[in-house]
């Protein structure tokens, strides 16, 4: 048995998180896009030639001004996008935490609009449920792409940003009557949770309902 394994620039992944807003946690899915953002901006300014153009995915302060790196580590700019992607996808107040419906999820793209030539795409299951398809497609932007993708983990519960991911086949004997092969697979992704410093690395079941990510 031998892991395959996948990864996204691991450098300089940023620390956002969540705190009170209104009463109300801001909500992962908008922290889960600025993270992403923030990703892509970093990327721009440091070399990488496949994001280079796209720089203005952070700027100043998050607004709409001179461009700027997006820190590492979350300041009043970031929680300035954070707000801003939060009004743009509907996020709402649940138990005290922010929720974020996935067919609004999209709107994250209003917050590109003026800043950056980058674009979003995302797809999803409007019951919750997991899907191959959705899990294959994140896959893939981590794979060919070496991007990270916004994943869905517990319906309307966490929305991480996933930037590893990992497999292995296994071959099991079973038996019933009679014994047969089973081949079996096991896949997980690696997540930035949006917990801020010290959490921006674990390991979860490589199954989804929502999927998306941003293109240069």
């Amino acid at each position: 048995m031998t892991w395959t394994y996948y990864w996204a620039s691991a450098a300089a992944q940023t620390q956002y998180y969540q705190w009170d807003y209104s009463g109300c946690y801001v909500g992962c899915g908008p922290v889960a896009w600025t993270m992403l953002f923030g990703w892509g901006d970093r990327q721009a300014a440091f070399g990488n030639p496949y994001w280079a153009p796209r720089w203005g995915l952070y700027r100043q302060n998050g607004g709409y001004g001179a461009d700027a790196v997006a820190p590492i580590t979350q300041d009043t700019g970031i929680q300035n996008v954070i707000v801003d992607i939060h009004n743009r996808v509907g996020t709402f107040c649940i138990f005290s935490s922010g929720a974020t419906y996935p067919w609004n999820m999209p709107g994250a793209s209003g917050y590109l609009a003026g800043r950056t030539g980058t674009t979003l795409q995302a797809y999803w299951n409007s019951f919750g449920v997991s899907e191959d398809g959705l899990r294959d497609w994140a896959v893939n932007s981590i794979r060919y792409r070496g991007t990270p993708a916004v994943i869905g983990t517990g319906w309307l519960s966490h929305y991480p940003m996933a930037y590893g991911y990992a497999w292995q086949q296994r071959t099991i004997r079973r038996c019933f009557v009679f014994c047969w092969d089973d081949v079996v697979y096991d896949r997980w992704f690696y997540v930035n949770q949006g917990w801020g410093a010290g959490h921006t690395g674990e390991w979860v079941e490589a199954s989804t309902w929502f999927a998306g990510s941003i293109f240069p």
